[in-house]
């Protein structure tokens, strides 16, 4: 903790500095962010009407020199959410207005970007990390008025790794829990990746494919594997201003000789198992009002639906569907969410679906399964 607050400090000096110089460009910034949560599943909560808990505090730092930039985000969960973990963080260079190279921790070009949903909480593809998933690499992005291109090769997920505890009562190198997005975990680790992503944009239209292949690691059993995902996405802005904003995106995942069906990811200190195959459509529409007072700059209404259709034999759907609101009140952001899920790990009560009561909703899942629902609001104040 005494490095962390040395380095703010010293990145807190030398703003003076960098914005002295022609070449030399320093930006910080960052969030305070709260929740109040009422869980329908959760009677420890619903016993005290809801509960307001800290989201994350987090910094953020730009800097610039020359062709040089750099972009990171540190965050600071509550302990058991894993506490203290880097977002991104990149160095990069910009060859031309078109075209730049990153190298770290960057987002995977996959998909809808930067998101497939509108919603605090995201769509089932960050679930099953196919939505802003930021993963240890290089990235080439090429990206004008008409085309995106993005290939990238990761070596790892982003996190450390540490001494963990496998299935089978070993102990051995694993990685570490306390990360932002969701990868393998526990037995199985990512070794290598390979992304490309293209996008065709029409005015305020774009359709794109995406492609990614993989390796993995599974401690237990010593051998290598490899997984792979496709997605299709369209994104479009309509009426006066883009005020009506429509996502469509259909993915498909498959890791490859699971024994079980089912892998394990981890993110905030948690793991779960999910389907080792599967198919996601996800659909959402917005629209924003915007508001002429001093106080509120505009309001915007969405609804974000998600199926999930699992390749396994025996494998229960997964649904999930947000409805809110998110009011822009410069400088704070609010959002206002009613989520609802079958089959959904974070929307009912943690490992107890399936037939069985201890299967994991978005793996085998329970073949008649309840709606549970999550009332939110997120409070964030950026600077």
């Amino acid at each position: 903790m005494k490095t962390r607050i040395l380095l703010i400090f010293i990145a807190l000096l030398s703003i003076q500095f960098s914005y002295g110089q022609d070449d030399k460009h320093l930006e910080l910034g960052g969030a305070l962010r709260f929740n109040y949560r009422y869980k329908d599943w959760d009677k420890s909560i619903k016993d005290v009407g809801g509960d307001a808990v800290l989201d994350v505090f987090l910094l953020k730092a730009k800097a610039k020199y020359n062709n040089l930039f750099l972009d990171c985000e540190y965050r600071f969960y509550p302990s058991g959410f894993g506490g203290g973990m880097l977002h991104h963080g990149f160095v990069g260079y910009k060859f031309n207005e078109k075209m730049q190279l990153q190298l770290g921790v960057n987002q995977v070009p996959f998909g809808l970007l930067p998101y497939a949903s509108h919603s605090w909480f995201f769509n089932l593809p960050y679930y099953v990390g196919l939505e802003d998933d930021y993963d240890t690499g290089i990235k080439w992005v090429y990206n004008t008025s008409k085309w995106y291109i993005g290939a990238a090769i990761y070596k790892n997920a982003e996190g450390a790794r540490k001494t963990i505890d496998f299935s089978n009562g070993t102990r051995g190198a694993g990685v570490d829990l306390a990360r932002y997005s969701y990868d393998l975990a526990r037995d199985m680790e990512e070794t290598g990746q390979a992304n490309l992503r293209l996008a065709r944009r029409f005015g305020n239209q774009e359709v794109g494919v995406s492609a990614q292949y993989g390796r993995y690691r599974n401690h237990v059993l010593k051998n290598n594997n490899t997984h792979e995902a496709y997605s299709f996405h369209y994104n479009g802005q309509f009426l006066k201003d883009e005020r009506l904003d429509l996502k469509f995106e259909v993915s498909y995942y498959n890791y490859h000789n699971t024994k079980s069906n089912t892998v394990t990811l981890g993110a905030y200190n948690f793991t779960y198992d999910i389907a080792s195959e599967a198919t996601i459509f996800t659909g959402g529409i917005a629209y924003t009002i915007p508001v002429k007072s001093k106080l509120i700059k505009s309001v915007q209404f969405y609804e974000d639906y998600n199926y999930m259709h699992k390749g396994n034999s025996g494998f229960n759907a997964t649904q999930m569907n947000v409805v809110g609101c998110m009011i822009a009140v410069n400088p704070v952001y609010i959002y206002i969410d009613y989520a609802s899920g079958k089959n959904q790990e974070w929307l009912g009560p943690w490992g107890a679906f399936g037939d069985s009561g201890s299967e994991f909703g978005l793996a085998k899942g329970a073949s008649n399964p309840e709606w549970h629902s999550w009332f939110n609001i997120n409070v964030g104040y950026y600077f």
